[in-house]
């Protein structure tokens, strides 16, 4: 994939940051491969050793408009995780001010670590049964947190957010639609479909009464795991939860590969409480598998240039669109 929203940092501007956000000196810095959104080094420094280093997004204008505050969600959910005993990234320093430099910077302290979906396929039959289950209690705690309105994390945060589940649904249909009528991805007859497919289901949206945490982008890509002095692998941090937001647990999408039986019954035996399954969940679950869709026709198709995998996306989200409106 290509993206005009990564960029490198100049040697001026790492040692820059690091002087005065994160307060120290560096002393080397490696880029990571991998990125297409953040900017992300592996950094040397003199008082906090090695450290991961990120710089938010260039060309801000091609994102949609929740992206633009990504960093600083991240960060908080980062509190909230840390409080409720569950593995993630600890932050060092960060600043969204994008005074230093023109862009989000956060330190991190590095975690000695491999991506689950690098070494999945390598795992014990022990090994990854302990994994999953030390994942799905995590993730439990994790949609177990409460927060007191719904919506997008750094909404909230400043005192925005919303009473109801319907009205933060609602927003991030606008701004989709509002970016997305900028491009010719869909076309323009297509969005009534999708408008009429969200008031179809707003009022089951309404049964959800309390918001919890969703981190909204587990795949295993963002699972770290650690060895311990035996050798044995095991959960070490669950990252990237910038793309958060307050909102219905159902709405949260596991992209985890095989063994999800164990992650499964380690989640459902750890949560405070399971839902039933009934009509309104079925159209509730079926809305966000559309929105879902439409947030990746918009970041494949715009941001990314792939407009194949564009296509696909907006197809699926039509037959999620069928099944709400009834085919209309």
């Amino acid at each position: 994939m290509k993206t005009e929203m990564f960029r490198e940092l100049t040697g001026d501007e790492l040692d820059l940051v690091t002087r005065e956000i994160l307060k120290d000196r560096l002393l080397s810095a490696r880029l990571l491969g991998g990125g297409l959104f953040n900017t992300t080094y592996l950094a040397e420094t003199e008082g906090h050793g090695t450290v991961v280093l990120r710089a938010g997004p260039v060309n801000r204008h091609l994102l949609l408009p929740y992206e633009r505050f990504l960093m600083e969600a991240e960060v908080e959910v980062y509190r909230l995780c840390a409080e409720n005993g569950i593995p993630t990234s600890e932050v060092l320093a960060s600043d969204t001010s994008k005074t230093k430099i023109d862009r989000d910077v956060m330190f991190v302290k590095y975690i000695p670590s491999t991506p689950l979906s690098e070494c999945e396929a390598s795992l014990s039959a022990e090994e990854a049964e302990e994994i999953f289950r030390e994942l799905g209690r995590a993730m439990s705690a994790f949609n177990g947190i409460s927060g007191k309105k719904f919506g997008r994390i750094a909404d909230v945060l400043h005192g925005g957010g919303f009473a109801s589940w319907s009205e933060a649904i609602g927003k991030e249909m606008d701004e989709w639609e509002q970016a997305c009528r900028q491009t010719e991805l869909v076309p323009r007859d297509r969005y009534s479909g999708f408008r009429e497919a969200f008031e179809c289901a707003a009022e089951s949206l309404d049964r959800i009464e309390h918001p919890h945490l969703l981190h909204n982008d587990l795949w295993s890509g963002n699972v770290l795991l650690s060895c311990d002095d035996t050798g044995k692998r095991h959960l070490a941090a669950v990252i990237d939860a910038d793309r958060a937001i307050w909102g219905d647990p159902d709405m949260e999408v596991f992209w985890l590969g095989r063994n999800t039986s164990y992650f499964w019954k380690a989640y459902l035996n750890s949560a405070k409480s399971v839902p039933e399954d009934t009509p309104e969940r079925s159209i509730r679950k079926s809305l966000y598998r559309m929105l879902s869709h439409l947030w990746a026709v918009y970041i494949y198709g715009y941001e990314y240039n792939e407009t194949n995998l564009a296509e696909r996306e907006l197809a699926e989200a039509g037959n999620e669109k069928e099944k709400l409106t009834g085919g209309r």
